[in-house]
């Protein structure tokens, strides 16, 4: 019998089917370009029933929430290799996300520009696995004190993460990975500021 910590084998085997999918995806679009990708291709490259691709992603533009949990999934294993306070743990996220991104750079760019225009709750969704994990990381930076606990972690997560997203359509209409990465910066120097403990 599986444990709460312990996912069922068939909560694994769908994780397994998305990342399929979402590595299928993605090496398809990088070879053939984004709009020349249908999904019958990428159902067969996934070796899936094109309805098995609906029944995880309704559309292509949601591979972006498989994308970011997948994303938020290797930044956690990452950050248990470190010992590290939530400010220095915040950086890190938010330099790891970057480096992801950049990895499908010009892909995720059109994923975003697509998602942006055909749902913006399924955007804002796209992204709670990181809101999850920042929020994780902030609850750990109050509980020793690092972090002001004037503030609920989930709030600070939900903003920190939403300039993220904000900065990252700004970029997916622009193109300018330079000012995205200003602006990642300067909302994470925003939140902190605010979220450091008070001296007086």
């Amino acid at each position: 019998m599986p444990t709460a910590a312990e996912p069922s084998r068939r909560e694994r085997k769908k994780t397994e089917t998305r990342a399929r999918i979402l590595n299928a995806a993605i090496a398809l679009m990088a070879e053939r370009g984004y709009d020349a990708v249908k999904i019958e291709d990428i159902a067969a490259r996934a070796d899936i029933a094109n309805a098995t691709f609906f029944l995880h992603f309704p559309t292509k533009a949601s591979l972006l929430t498989a994308f970011n949990e997948q994303v938020a999934r290797k930044i956690a294993i990452r950050l248990e290799s470190f010992a590290l306070g939530a400010v220095e743990k915040l950086e890190l996220v938010r330099a790891l996300v970057l480096d992801e991104w950049s990895r499908n750079g010009e892909l995720l760019r059109k994923i975003v520009a697509e998602a942006a225009l055909q749902d913006g709750g399924a955007l804002i969704a796209s992204s709670e696995s990181l809101t999850a994990l920042v929020a994780a990381i902030v609850e750990d930076g109050q509980n020793a004190a690092h972090l002001s606990s004037e503030f609920d972690a989930d709030l600070v997560a939900t903003t920190l993460v939403s300039a993220w997203r904000a900065s990252t359509i700004q970029w997916a209409a622009t193109g300018d990975g330079k000012a995205a990465r200003r602006a990642n910066r300067q909302a994470l120097d925003l939140v902190l500021k605010g979220a450091l403990p008070r001296t007086s």
